[in-house]
């Protein structure tokens, strides 16, 4: 019953527990009420004295220290997270072939006390060759006596033996050497990290400020220092035979005295501006012998002993003739600078100026245009650095010459360039015409000329060509020239001999007939101001 809890319900009267009734304080007595007297405490008084002393004495006297806290626990995990012992050393890896017989690689080798892992990574070499870093990723290694490598087993001068390969362990950081003495093993001696022979080889050959290749001649002059850099220009023509036929092409031939190389480069078809801009190469920079012979389709260039072996500036001294390659090539004249090289160091005197050499690009049926081995360069201009009297530009009015009704108000301005003999046709915007660039300009032969011929040598249209009334047939199209600017009636009264009678006649006669018409319109406009 006593395990029932109090709640309603749950409460039986016990008639074996003995009642405890409250004893009354008030009674009466011979008919008056009365108080009875309190009961006999329990504590003397002397004994509650005591008791009072006693609460003031826990009360206002110093409380007893408290025990303390116990030291919070810690896993081996936690403890031992994040402490790696770090250890130096090295392995040796035999070369097959080669000067160097073995290599020695040095490694960093990694011990993590957490799970007892190992990892070995080997410091990157600029330029080695070899597959440097992470050689062994973090993992438990096996050991050769069972289970796996552990920490006791490690120490300077100490052989590891990881999946075959073999680290000698030199040396470690501070605080391995600290972890390994608290826990009682005796360090060994540190032991330095030998060489590498190959990279011994390779920091001579930095060190040292002048070396010679085995490939260069000793026959080669030396060159002095002054002459570094230095570009020699020459203009050549290189002759070729082809079909029993020999044909020259021009050429410029570049010669840097600093290693006695040669270079041929063909003039630009499309840029005429600048000399430094080429198009194919020819023959690349190369050492050219002087006296070369083909046997068996063989160049011999000769032996490294023979002097005089390879061409010199004073080979190439205008006019000269060379054979490079089993090609003759014809040295015809030299830019200022190396005129002035020349002169200085093998004084040589009155040599010839650098020309520019025409060329022209193939044509479809596949001639390359001039074949004769006499071809004589002439100036070429260049454009962007011409003289006033040397830039004219000379502009006609033209229509184009058809039949159709449609295309009779097309009308055209031809410009022709005085310097260069070179056309440029442009088309008037009209309505429901867009205009434009009709022909870029270029040198345009003459139609009938290369009809007539059986190869290809055709004459270009000059001045002399174009005047009022004159047809021109420009690639397939039939043109009127029409007019003409003020300007050309002027060039013309100021260059009679070089010009046409027939151009100056015609542009007087268009003129006049200008000035007559607009006489009758001046008076009509007088009269109706009157």
């Amino acid at each position: 019953m006593s395990d029932l809890p109090l709640l309603p319900g749950y409460t039986f009267s016990t008639p074996e527990e003995r009642q405890r009734p409250i004893r009354q304080s008030l009674e009466w007595r011979k008919g008056a009420p009365l108080v009875a007297a309190p009961p006999q405490p329990l504590l003397s008084e002397a004994d509650q004295q005591d008791l009072v002393r006693q609460e003031r004495r826990l009360q206002f006297a110093s409380r007893p220290r408290r025990a303390s806290t116990p030291p919070k626990f810690l896993p081996e995990w936690a403890v031992l997270d994040k402490k790696v012992l770090r250890f130096k050393g090295y392995f040796t890896e035999q070369v097959e072939g080669g000067r160097a017989v073995c290599r020695v690689r040095p490694v960093v080798i990694y011990y993590y006390l957490v799970d007892d892992a190992i990892a070995v990574t080997e410091p990157r070499t600029p330029n080695s060759g070899l597959d440097q870093g992470r050689l062994l990723n973090r993992q438990q290694v096996p050991h050769p006596d069972g289970g796996f490598w552990h920490w006791t087993h490690l120490n300077l001068g100490e052989t590891l033996t990881l999946y075959g390969r073999h680290y000698i362990i030199c040396d470690c950081d501070p605080f391995t050497k600290e972890y390994l003495l608290s826990e009682g093993t005796e360090l060994g001696n540190p032991i330095t990290i030998p060489p590498d022979p190959y990279t011994l080889m390779r920091q001579s050959r930095i060190e040292t400020p002048h070396r010679t290749s085995d490939l260069r001649p000793h026959s080669a002059p030396p060159v002095p220092p002054q002459l570094r850099g230095v570009l020699l220009k020459f203009d050549v023509m290189v002759e070729e035979v082809e079909d029993g036929r020999s044909r020259a092409s021009p050429a410029v031939l570049l010669y840097r005295p600093q290693d006695l190389t040669v270079e041929l480069r063909q003039p630009s078809y499309f840029d005429y501006t600048e000399i430094r801009k080429f198009s194919p190469i020819i023959l690349r920079a190369v050492k050219v012998p002087l006296r070369d012979s083909s046997e068996g389709g063989v160049i011999n260039i000769g032996e490294e002993g023979e002097k005089g072996e390879w061409l010199l500036p004073r080979h190439l001294i205008p006019p000269a003739s060379v054979t490079i390659f089993g090609r003759r090539v014809l040295v015809t004249g030299c830019d200022a600078f190396t005129q002035r090289f020349l002169q200085d160091y093998y004084g040589a005197d009155n040599i010839p100026n650098m020309k520019y050499v025409e060329t022209k690009k193939p044509d479809e049926s596949g001639s390359s245009g001039k074949t004769q081995s006499d071809i004589v360069p002439r100036h070429r201009p260049r454009r962007g650095l011409l003289i006033p009297q040397d830039a004219t530009v000379l502009r006609f009015l033209a229509k184009l010459d058809s039949p159709l009704g449609t295309e009779a108000d097309r009308t055209f301005i031809l410009t022709y360039h005085v310097v260069d003999a070179t056309l440029e046709l442009t088309e008037k915007p009209r309505p429901g015409g867009l205009g434009g660039r009709i022909l870029s300009r270029m040198r345009v032969p003459k139609p009938e000329v290369v009809e007539d011929k059986k190869s290809w040598d055709p004459d270009f249209y000059t001045l002399d060509d174009i005047y009022i009334g004159a047809p021109l047939k420009l690639w397939g199209q039939h043109y009127l020239i029409t007019g003409a600017d003020k300007y050309v009636l002027n060039y013309a009264r100021q260059h009679e001999d070089q010009v046409s009678p027939q151009l100056l006649s015609s542009l007087l006669h268009h003129f006049q007939e200008d000035t007559q018409d607009k006489e009758p319109a001046d008076q009509e406009q007088e009269n109706n101001k009157c």
